[in-house]
């Protein structure tokens, strides 16, 4: 039995040393981006590349629909050689607390494969995005729908291509997702103001992502994430209007905890 316990140990250690250590940036919110498994890159100066490549469009090619309370950026981080699970089974609860407490709000991470495997054809993708606050927040017993979002690219009916950055950097589900974990971590943070106002973008654009053609189980976890942004948005204004510190004067209290995005975020 011992010797079969070895042997599983060294058959499963290499799956789990992938999540090698990957630094929040310091100062800010960050969005960890882990290297896709697949055979879409040939090599490591490939993987490399296309790390850089997605990291630098999504921090300074994009418009960002999400609030930043007090100008705190949101910053992009490139993970070389970290390379989770598809299931994310590494993510314990101990990984995730350190995740939550370095402010990373999410987590992206995923497949890339050549459509028939034949070299040089288009590309298809699953891409996981795990949201750090909802899976940390369901290590704690809350009763939260799933942190692990997955998408698969291109959608139904979008051109193909050979470019594993334009197929993966889709900007309405990244920041949907953004806007959702940023709200979900003010709220804990009691930053009222800009936890409703995230919430109310996220609660937009999860529904613009519904309109797509989604089946199954993406279909059914965006959906239950896009019901649980609402209802934390009439959360906040409930606890902001029963906390004697938030202010007379503040704009929450023209807001209504059932109509909680009435305003048109």
């Amino acid at each position: 039995m011992r010797a079969l316990l070895f042997a599983l140990t060294l058959l499963y250690a290499p799956a789990q040393a992938a999540v090698v250590s990957c630094a929040a940036a310091p100062g800010r919110f960050t969005v960890l981006l882990s290297e896709p498994g697949g055979d879409a890159m040939p090599d490591r100066a490939a993987t490399e590349r296309f790390l850089n490549k997605l990291q630098f469009q999504l921090d300074q090619e994009r418009d960002e629909r999400w609030i930043n309370p007090n100008a705190t950026p949101v910053a992009f981080k490139a993970c070389p050689k970290r390379v989770p699970a598809l299931d994310g089974s590494e993510f314990s609860p101990e990984l995730v607390e350190q995740l939550h407490s370095q402010r990373v709000l999410m987590e992206v991470w995923g497949v890339v494969e050549r459509e028939g495997g034949v070299a040089g054809g288009p590309l298809s993708a699953q891409i996981n995005y795990l949201l750090v606050p909802l899976r940390f927040a369901a290590n704690q017993s809350e009763i939260v729908p799933s942190g692990l979002q997955r998408l698969r690219y291109p959608e139904a009916g979008a051109a193909p291509t050979q470019d594993a950055v334009q197929l993966i950097s889709k900007p309405l589900d990244l920041d949907a997702f953004i806007a959702s974990a940023l709200g979900l971590k003010l709220l804990r943070e009691h930053a009222f103001e800009p936890a409703h106002a995230n919430l109310c973008r996220a609660s937009g654009l999860l529904g613009a992502m519904l309109k797509r053609p989604l089946t199954g189980r993406s279909k059914t976890e965006l959906t239950a994430l896009h019901d649980f942004v609402l209802s934390s948005a009439g959360r906040v204004l409930r606890e902001a209007l029963a906390d004697p510190a938030y202010p007379r004067t503040g704009l929450l209290r023209l807001q209504l905890p059932a109509q909680p995005c009435a305003g048109g975020e």
